[in-house]
C-alpha cells in the first residue's frame, strides 16, 4: 500500500475497506522515499550543464501550454509529437502544495504507449523536477562576483525517484520530498507513471461507478463486485482507445529511460521503493547504462516470487505485535490472551459478520454495510509501514478484538463509515493499477499461490481472497488481452553497477526476505536492514536517509552503518484508556449530526461555566480584599466550588492533550481510546464532579444555619457545581471514564 496511507481518520479506516480487495487484481503496494548527496559523478562528464532542461528555462510560457493534459480521460493520439518531446507545463497540484517559483517545476514527455506495437499511440507523462535547495547551514543562494544573489548549484548527477503502488501520484511525493534531505544537494525528478491521474488515468471514477459494488456481504461477493468493476474499467479504456496490454513494468522502465535521454543526462541515480523497487531492476535490463548508482528498498522481486504470499505477511505482522505485547508486562496484563482471541474474533466475524446500518444510501445503497475478520487483520497491518505508529499496534488490534467479541455496532459502523470517506480514491488510479497486476503477474503469482498461503494460516483462511477468485481473476486479466508476459523479462535481474538494497526488519509488505533473495544477482550490491523498520524507512528513517545519501555521495566507499542499531528502538507499546468516544463521534457525525452538536454543546457549555467560574472566584477575592469585606461563610461551599472547577476544566484540559498525543501516534487509534495521561484527566472531571457535589450540600447547610448569603455569592457556587456534575455526567455518558 503506497504513499498515501492512512493521513487521516476516515482514511485510516478507508484502508480497511481496501483491504478487502486484495485479491491479485486489485492489491497496491505504498510506499515513500529518502536522501542522497554530493557525488564525484559520471553525469558530470556527460556534459549535463550544457544541455538545455526545459524546466529550467526562463521563457515565459504560452498561456495554452498548461492546458487540457491535465484531465481525467487518456491523452489523444499526439501524432505531432515524438517520443522524448518534453514540454513544460504548470504542475497541477499548484495551489494544493505551497512552494515558491524555481522550488518545483512540471513537464510533461511524449511516449509510446506500446512500443511493441508500430502502431502505437504517442502519450503524455506528467514529471515533476524538485530543484535542490541547498545544504540546510546555507540559504539556498549564493553571490556572484558583483555580489548579486545566485540559485543553489546543485550536483550534476540528479536522482531519478521511482514511484510506488503501482498506481500513486506524484502529489504525495512532492509533499514528502520537498524537503527531504535527497533534495538538498541534488535535483529529484519523478515520473509519473502512465496511467495514472494527469497521466492518463483511464479509470478517473472507478470506486464511484455502480456504487452497489460497495456492498457486498461475504468475501466470495466482495469479489466478484471487485471483478465487475475491473471488467467496466477495462471495457471503457478499450473504447478510449487505450492498450491495455502497454500498461507493464517493462514499458515503465523504457519511459524512465526516455525521460533520461530527453533531459540529457548521461546517468542519474536510481532509487526505487515498493514497486518502484521492481521498476528498478527493471530499469538494469533496460537501461543498465543509465544507472550511476542504485538504491532500492522495500523489496518486490522482479520475478515476483513468494511476493504474493498475503497470508504469510499478515500473519507475520500479528505475529511481532502479540510477541512484543507478551514480553511487556504491563501489556500482557492490559491484553491477555491478544493472539487467541485475535484468531478467534477473526473467526467469528468470518462465519457471521457484523452487518451495520448506515443511512448514506449514496454510497452504500440499501444501507447495509457487512464488516467481517479483514478489518481485524489490516487496521494494524497498515499501521506498520510507519514505524512512527508502532505504539498504537497493540491498542488497536486489542480494541477491534474488544468489539467483534462484543459484537460492538458502534465500532463497526464507524469502520463501515470510514471505509466509504474516500472512494474516489486520492492520488491514487485503481485502472492502472490493476493492469500492471495483470500484465506483470502478480495476478497470476496470486493464483498459484494462494491454496498454499492458506494453508501455511488456516487463521487466515478467507479473510483476503479465496481460491476461486484469485483464478477468476486471471481469467479476466486474460479476456481482455493481459495474459501473462513473457517470463524472460521477469527473471532475477543481473547487475553490476553500485547497489543499496535496504529493508526495513517489521515492513508489513515487502519483508526483507524478498531483499535477502534478490541480493545474489548484485554483484556490487550492499544489503542494510534496518531494525524494526516498517516500509521504506529510506524515505521514513533519518539515519538510513543519511545512509543513503552517503551512498549517492560516494558509491565505491565503505559506508557507516553504525547509526542503524540505534536508530529504531523496539517498540513500547501504549495502552490507551479505553473509550468509544470517538467511533461514537463519527457514527453521530454522519448519521445523527442534530445529536452529535448537542452531546458537544452540553460538554462545552459546561466546560465554559467551569471557566468562567475559575476567573471570577479570584477576581471576586481579591475585590473583598481591596474593600475590605468579609468573606460570606459558605461552610466550604466555595472552595468545593472552585476545586470543581479547577478539576473539570484541568481534567478536560488533559483529556484534550491526550487526544492530540494519541493522533500523533496515528489517528486510527483513537479507535482504542485515548493515551497518554487520559486517566489522570478522566479521573479529574470525575472528582470535579464530586466536588460539585459537596459544593451543594455544604452551601445548602451553611443556607440553612445562617439563613443569609448574598445571591451573587450562592448563585456563583451554586452554577459552578451544577456545571461540574453535568461535565461528569456528560465524561461518562460519552465513555470518557477511566474504567
Amino acid at each position: 500500500m503506497g504513499d498515501a496511507m492512512v493521513r487521516d481518520w476516515q482514511g485510516a479506516l478507508a484502508a480497511l475497506a481496501l483491504a478487502f480487495g486484495v485479491s491479485a487484481a486489485g492489491w497496491a503496494f505504498q510506499e515513500d522515499a529518502d536522501p542522497p548527496a554530493e557525488p564525484e559523478s559520471a553525469a558530470e562528464d556527460a556534459g549535463a550543464e550544457d544541455t538545455p532542461d526545459p524546466l529550467n528555462s526562463d521563457e515565459e510560457l504560452p498561456p495554452e501550454t498548461a492546458a487540457s493534459s491535465f484531465t481525467d480521460t487518456p491523452p489523444p493520439a499526439l501524432s505531432s509529437l515524438a517520443e522524448g518531446d518534453i514540454v513544460p507545463v504548470i504542475c497541477p497540484f499548484r495551489g494544493s502544495i505551497d512552494y515558491e517559483p524555481g522550488d518545483i517545476s512540471c513537464g510533461l514527455l511524449a511516449v509510446r504507449e506500446n512500443r511493441e506495437s508500430e502502431a502505437s499511440r504517442v502519450i503524455q507523462l506528467l514529471y515533476v523536477k524538485i530543484h535542490a535547495r541547498g545544504p540546510e547551514d546555507e540559504d539556498g543562494e549564493g553571490e556572484d562576483d558583483e555580489g548579486e544573489d545566485q540559485p543553489y548549484e546543485p550536483l550534476a548527477d540528479p536522482i531519478a525517484y521511482l514511484t510506488g503502488g503501482p498506481g500513486v501520484g506524484v502529489t504525495s511525493y512532492v509533499e514528502r520530498f520537498v524537503d527531504h534531505a535527497a533534495t538538498e544537494t541534488r535535483d529529484l525528478y519523478i515520473l509519473q507513471q502512465r496511467g495514472i491521474t494527469q497521466s492518463g488515468d483511464f479509470c478517473p471514477l472507478f470506486s464511484l461507478e455502480e456504487p452497489a459494488l460497495n456492498t457486498g456481504q461475504t468475501i466470495a461477493e466482495q469479489e466478484e463486485f471487485e471483478r465487475r468493476r475491473l471488467a467496466r474499467c477495462f471495457e471503457r479504456a478499450r473504447a478510449e482507445g487505450v492498450d491495455l496490454s502497454a500498461y507493464n513494468t517493462v514499458e515503465n522502465a523504457r519511459d524512465v529511460r526516455v525521460l533520461r535521454e530527453a533531459l540529457g543526462y548521461e546517468s542519474w541515480n536510481v532509487w526505487g521503493i515498493s514497486y518502484g523497487s521492481h521498476l528498478g531492476q527493471m530499469l538494469t535490463r533496460v537501461d543498465p547504462e543509465g544507472i550511476r548508482a542504485l538504491v532500492l528498498d522495500a523489496i518486490v522481486p522482479n520475478d515476483l516470487e513468494n511476493l504474493m504470499r498475503i497470508h504469510r505477511w499478515a500473519a507475520r505482522v500479528l505475529d511481532h505485535i502479540v510477541t512484543t505485547c507478551e514480553a511487556d508486562a504491563a501489556c500482557a496484563r492490559a491484553y491477555p490472551d491478544l493472539e487467541v482471541r485475535t484468531y478467534a474474533a477473526m473467526a467469528s466475524l468470518q462465519e457471521n459478520p457484523v452487518v451495520v446500518t448506515v443511512s448514506d444510501t449514496e454510497v452504500f445503497p440499501g444501507g447495509q454495510v457487512a464488516v467481517g475478520g479483514a478489518a481485524i487483520a489490516f487496521a494494524p497491518f497498515s499501521m506498520m509501514y510507519e514505524q512512527s505508529t508502532y505504539a498504537g499496534l497493540a491498542g488497536v488490534l486489542n480494541a477491534l478484538v474488544r468489539a467483534a467479541e462484543r459484537r460492538d455496532e458502534t465500532v463497526f459502523t464507524a469502520i463501515a463509515l470510514g471505509g466509504g470517506g474516500n472512494l474516489a480514491g486520492g492520488d491514487f488510479s485503481p485502472g492502472m493499477n490493476a493492469a500492471i497486476s495483470c500484465n506483470d503477474g502478480y495476478t497470476w503469482q496470486s493464483a498459484q499461490v494462494i491454496a498454499e498461503d492458506m494453508g501455511e494460516v488456516p487463521g487466515l483462511a478467507g479473510l483476503i481472497g479465496s481460491v476461486e477468485g484469485a483464478a477468476a481473476s486471471q481469467a479476466l486479466c486474460e479476456q481482455y488481452g493481459m495474459g501473462l508476459r513473457d517470463r524472460v523479462d521477469y527473471m532475477p535481474v543481473s547487475f553490476d553497477g553500485p547497489t543499496l538494497v535496504v529493508n526495513g526488519a517489521w515492513d508489513p509488505i515487502t519483508p526483507p526476505d524478498l531483499a535477502r533473495q534478490i541480493m545474489p544477482g548484485f554483484a556490487n550490491g550492499q544489503y542494510l536492514e534496518v531494525p524494526f523498520a516498517g516500509h521504506g524507512p529510506t524515505r521514513s528513517d533519518e539515519c538510513t536517509a543519511g545512509i543513503m545519501v552517503a551512498f549517492f555521495d560516494d558509491p565505491a566507499a565503505e559506508l557507516d552503518t553504525s547509526c542503524v542499531e540505534t536508530a529504531n528502538a523496539e517498540p513500547s507499546f501504549v495502552i490507551p484508556m479505553t473509550s468509544r468516544f470517538v467511533a461514537q463521534a463519527i457514527v453521530s457525525r454522519e448519521e445523527d449530526r442534530p445529536a452529535l452538536i448537542a452531546t458537544l454543546a452540553w460538554g462545552g457549555i459546561s466546560a465554559l461555566i467551569l471557566g468562567i467560574a475559575l476567573l471570577v472566584f479570584p477576581v471576586a477575592f481579591v475585590l473583598r480584599r481591596i474593600d475590605r469585606t468579609p468573606s460570606a461563610n459558605t461552610g466550604g461551599a466555595r472552595a468545593a466550588s472552585v476545586a470543581a472547577a479547577v478539576l473539570g476544566v484541568g481534567g478536560l484540559a488533559v483529556l484534550g492533550y491526550a487526544a492530540w498525543y494519541t493522533s500523533e501516534i496515528s489517528p486510527i487509534v483513537l479507535i482504542a481510546g485515548f493515551a497518554g495521561p487520559a486517566r489522570i484527566g478522566a479521573w479529574a472531571i470525575l472528582l470535579g464532579g464530586l466536588a460539585g457535589l459537596a459544593a451543594l450540600f455544604l452551601v445548602a447547610g451553611a443556607r440553612l444555619s445562617s439563613g443569609r448569603m448574598a445571591i451573587g455569592t450562592l448563585a456563583g457556587i451554586i452554577l459552578t457545581a451544577l456545571a461540574a456534575i453535568s461535565l461528569a455526567v456528560f465524561a461518562a455518558v460519552s465513555d470518557l471514564t477511566p474504567f
